[in-house]
């Protein structure tokens, strides 16, 4: 075997070992009690420019079997966002729509949005989510059972991640991969003690929240979930993260473009400028299919069969253990490519003090 097989055997081995080891925790993954009474919440839905999202998201959290109310704060929206849901309000005694007002200096649209909509809720417990998201009817009542036996305050979701088309297939997966297999074992999240969460489903107690000083207490942070997550264990706040794709259904972006600037500005916000772990992901990541190319241009066909095939195994197990579509994976090393990208940008983006823009505004860093 050449050095050139060597090396690719070696580092196809690596991406085996993260992908089997990826697939055996979510396998391994905590899952939500079985659904029972709901106790009294609040859902507060912000929204920007929401058209296509807003109602469906709507009826899915009007569905739950918890009977929650539902807060819909509309953050300066220039579409029929807020009109679509004054229709629905007119027949939904449940719902409630109010505006965000102007964005005030210092504060992120979403958190700002979340601050207005939190005032004068009276319910002991809050739920924060998004209008793309999509909720199986028993998915509150669940996660209502699941803090009661796991005494927490607490609890967020991470739901199955939509990806339509090509372009989303390449890079949609491959970010979850990545983070999951950061992540490591979902049992010790779920334990009450995370510093994670997942702003597509954040159920609070009302009283945790105020205790921290209110979505004020992040008005500025670029990732709010985490910074969330954070603020409640420095509080000693029981704050748990389990996986749930049966019960939540979410599609970030829609198409490459979209999903390329959206993943850049939150992998940006999540790599904090860590110059040695965005190393070891880089080389991860690129020196893989740096050395298929080699292999290739020097007509060493053992060392790019190495390289593509240990690489594809591994996107393919990648995808199959978070039920995307597999055969995705068999355009490797295009994924990773487009993944390194992605991170190198953000990193690179968070390095300058200014996150990529969204919905058309700016993302300095606070």
């Amino acid at each position: 075997m050449s050095l050139l097989a060597g090396a690719a055997a070696f580092f196809g081995a690596l991406l085996l070992a993260a992908a089997l080891r990826t697939h055996y925790y979510r396998w391994a993954a905590p899952r939500l009690g079985p659904a029972t009474e709901g106790e009294p919440t609040t859902v507060l839905l912000p929204v920007r420019n929401e058209e296509s999202n807003v109602a469906e998201c709507l009826a899915t959290l009007l569905a739950q079997t918890a009977s929650p109310r539902v807060r819909v704060i509309d953050d300066s929206s220039t579409d029929r966002t807020a009109e679509i849901v004054r229709e629905i309000q007119a027949r939904e005694p449940r719902l409630e729509l109010v505006e965000a007002g102007e964005l005030p200096p210092g504060w992120r649209g979403k958190v700002h949005a979340l601050e207005v909509g939190s005032q004068g809720v009276e319910t002991p417990w809050i739920l924060s989510t998004d209008a793309d998201t999509r909720h199986h009817p028993e998915l509150l009542a669940r996660v209502h059972a699941t803090v009661r036996e796991r005494q927490l305050d607490a609890l967020s979701i991470a739901g199955f991640q939509e990806a339509r088309g090509l372009g989303e297939n390449l890079l949609t997966p491959a970010v979850f991969a990545l983070l999951d297999a950061l992540l490591g074992d979902w049992r010790r999240v779920a334990s009450g003690e995370s510093t994670l969460a997942n702003g597509q489903f954040i159920l609070v107690r009302r009283a945790a929240l105020e205790a921290i000083g209110g979505f004020e207490a992040i008005r500025n942070k670029p990732l709010d979930d985490v910074a969330l997550a954070i603020q409640l264990r420095e509080k000693g706040i029981r704050n748990g993260f389990l996986r749930a794709p049966e019960m939540l259904r979410v599609r970030m972006y829609r198409g490459l473009g979209e999903a390329f600037r959206g993943w850049r500005r939150n992998l940006g916000g999540l790599s904090r400028g860590r110059p040695g772990q965005l190393a070891v992901l880089l080389g991860l990541l690129l020196v893989p299919p740096i050395l298929l190319l080699l292999a290739i241009a020097r007509g060493d066909w053992t060392a790019a069969a190495v390289a593509w095939v240990s690489g594809t195994a591994a996107s393919v197990l990648f995808r199959s253990s978070s039920s995307h579509t597999v055969w995705t994976g068999l355009l490797y090393p295009v994924d990773s490519v487009l993944l390194a990208a992605c991170l190198g940008l953000g990193w690179s983006d968070y390095r300058r003090g200014r996150l990529a823009s969204w919905k058309g505004r700016e993302m300095p860093l606070g």
